[in-house]
C-alpha cells in the first residue's frame, strides 16, 4: 500500500489531489494552482472546438485539431473525476488497509509484496515511457513554431498575438494546458491501474483464505457456520469494492475508450499521409504509442482482475473439500455458484475491458481508417 500512497504525490503534482495535512496558506495556494489547471484546460479545449472548420479544409488539418482535441476533453473527465471523487477514493484505498483486507499471515504478506513489486514496476516505468511519446509529439510541434505566425497548437484566439511578447505567452500557455493534461493522463492511468491489481491480490488472498477454511473444517467442524460466514463475507466485500470502483471511474473509461478508438485511426491516417522522414511524422508515431499504451494499460488490469475472480470456483477443487460436512458441501456449491458469476470492470456500461476489448479497439480504428481512406 506503500506504492499507492506515493501515487498522491503523484496526483498532486498536475492538481489533482491536495497534499493529506495541508492547511492555511498552503491549501489556499494549492487550490490556486488546481484553478490555473483546470482554466486551462478548458480554455484550450474551448479554442479548439472555435477553430473547427468542416469547409474548405484539408483532412489532415482538421483530424489533427480533433486528435488534440479529443485527448484534452479525455484529459478533462479524469480531472473532474478525481477532484469530485476524493472521498468514495479515500474510501476505497482506507478499505484496503483494514480487516478484512489487511494481510493476517505471512503468504497473505507475500501476495501483497508480489503486487507491490509489480506495481512499483508501474509506478516507474510506465510515465517514463509515457514522458517519452509526449516529448515526441511535443518536439514536433516545437518544429512548427514560427514567431507571430504559427502557434504550436491550432486554436481560435480572440486576440492578435502578431506581437512577439504576446506570442511567446499564448505558445507558453498552450505548452503549459498539453504538458499538465499529460501528466494528469499518465498519473491517473498508473494510479487506477493499481487499484486494480491491488484488487487482484486481494482475489488472490480470497483464494488462500478458502484454503485454510478448509484446513481448519477438517479439524474443527464446531465452528463450521461462523468460517464459512466470514470467508463468504470477505468474498461480498471484494465485490463491492469492485462496483464501488466501477461506479467512480466508469465514466472515465467509457470516454477513454471511445476517443481512443477515434484519435488512433485519425494518428493512422495522418501518418499514412506525412512523410515518414518529418518531424510531423515522429510527432503523430509519438501520439499514437501514448494512445495503444494507455487502452493497453485498462485493458490488462481489467482482464487480470476477471481472470483472478473467475479462477476462485477453480481452486476449489484443489482443497480436500470432500471431506467436509454435507453443510459444508452445500455452501461450497452455493460459494462456486456466486464465483462462476463474472464481476467486470465495464466502460460506461457498453464495453467490458478485457484483452479482447483491446484487440476490439484496434480492428475498430483500423475499419474506420479504410472508410476514410
Amino acid at each position: 500500500m506503500e506504492i499507492l500512497d506515493s501515487y498522491f504525490f503523484l496526483l498532486s503534482l498536475p492538481g489533482l489531489w491536495k497534499p493529506r495535512g495541508w492547511r492555511g496558506i498552503k491549501t489556499f495556494c494549492y487550490y490556486i494552482y488546481q484553478l490555473s489547471v483546470v482554466l486551462s484546460n478548458h480554455l484550450f479545449i474551448f479554442s479548439s472546438i472555435l477553430d473547427l472548420q468542416y469547409k474548405n479544409i484539408k483532412l489532415e488539418i482538421l483530424f489533427d485539431n480533433l486528435s488534440v482535441l479529443m485527448a484534452l476533453t479525455v484529459c478533462h473527465q479524469k480531472m473532474t473525476c478525481v477532484i469530485s471523487n476524493r472521498k468514495a477514493i479515500k474510501l476505497i484505498l482506507d478499505s484496503l488497509k483494514k480487516p478484512p483486507f489487511k494481510p493476517r499471515d505471512l503468504q497473505e504478506e507475500l501476495i501483497i509484496q508480489k503486487i507491490n513489486g509489480l506495481v512499483k514496476k508501474i509506478f516507474i516505468y510506465y510515465p517514463l515511457i509515457f514522458l517519452g511519446t509526449l516529448l515526441a509529439a511535443s518536439g514536433s510541434r516545437s518544429n512548427i513554431l514560427d514567431p507571430q505566425n504559427i502557434l504550436p497548437y491550432k486554436g481560435w484566439l480572440p486576440y492578435d498575438y502578431s506581437n512577439p511578447t504576446i506570442y511567446w505567452m499564448t505558445a507558453l500557455f498552450q505548452f503549459y494546458s498539453v504538458y499538465t493534461a499529460t501528466a494528469i493522463n499518465m498519473f491517473f492511468d498508473s494510479f487506477l491501474a493499481g487499484i486494480i491489481y491491488y484488487l487482484c491480490s486481494q482475489v488472490e488472498i480470497l483464494q488462500h483464505r478458502f484454503e485454510v477454511m478448509v484446513r481448519k473444517l477438517e479439524v474443527n467442524l464446531a465452528r463450521e457456520q461462523s468460517f464459512v460466514a466470514e470467508w463468504v463475507q470477505y468474498h461480498i466485500s471484494i465485490v463491492n469494492l469492485i462496483n464501488n470502483l466501477n461506479k467512480i471511474f466508469s465514466c472515465v473509461i467509457f470516454i477513454q475508450y471511445t476517443s481512443s478508438s477515434l484519435i488512433l485511426c485519425t494518428l493512422a491516417y495522418l501518418m499514412s499521409h506525412t512523410e515518414v522522414s518529418s518531424f510531423n511524422f515522429f510527432g503523430y508515431f509519438g501520439f499514437l504509442a501514448g494512445m495503444y499504451l494507455q487502452i493497453f494499460l485498462y485493458c490488462c488490469s481489467a482482464h487480470t482482475l476477471t481472470s483472478e475472480l473467475l479462477r476462485v470456483s477453480n481452486g476449489v477443487y484443489t482443497t480436500n473439500w470432500f471431506n467436509l460436512s454435507n453443510n459444508v458441501k452445500k455452501s461450497i456449491a452455493i460459494i462456486m455458484c456466486n464465483c462462476d458469476k463474472p464481476v467486470l470492470i465495464t466502460s460506461g456500461f457498453f464495453f467490458v475491458l478485457s484483452l479482447d476489448s483491446f484487440t476490439k479497439v484496434l480492428k475498430l480504428a483500423y475499419s474506420i481508417l479504410n472508410v476514410l481512406e
